[in-house]
């Protein structure tokens, strides 16, 4: 089940900034897990690579206007003639590690056509 939550409001330039809504938001349940703070500490324990910029944000920062981020899911680095392509699966209660796993690939497999 793909979820996607659009959060939409005014920022008070007196009270807030969005940086604070960012930090607050960031990382997502889709990318960290919940409850956010046991689910991070379990993942950097237990991870042996960095993220980079794969479950990070990226899109428009526009503070006179509107703003719209979204959650990095996929991504490919390119850096010294070599691709590190990026892509997760959702692990839940009733998640089939073999099916995540074929999903991740297969993620990666539209990435890996780009380089062909």
């Amino acid at each position: 089940m793909h979820l996607q939550t659009e959060i939409t409001g005014t920022i008070e330039k007196t009270t807030a900034k969005t940086g604070d809504f960012i930090k607050a938001l960031h990382p997502t349940p889709a990318v960290c897990g919940l409850p956010k703070e046991a689910a991070e500490q379990f993942i950097l324990e237990n991870e042996n690579y960095h993220r980079e910029f794969y479950t990070g944000f990226l899109g428009e920062l526009n503070v006179k206007e509107n703003t719209h981020l979204f959650v990095n899911l996929r991504c490919m680095k390119l850096q010294n003639q070599k691709a590190t392509l990026y892509a997760g699966g959702g692990i839940t209660t009733d998640s089939v590690a073999e099916k995540e796993w074929e999903e991740t690939v297969y993620k990666s497999h539209n990435m890996k056509e780009i380089l062909s």
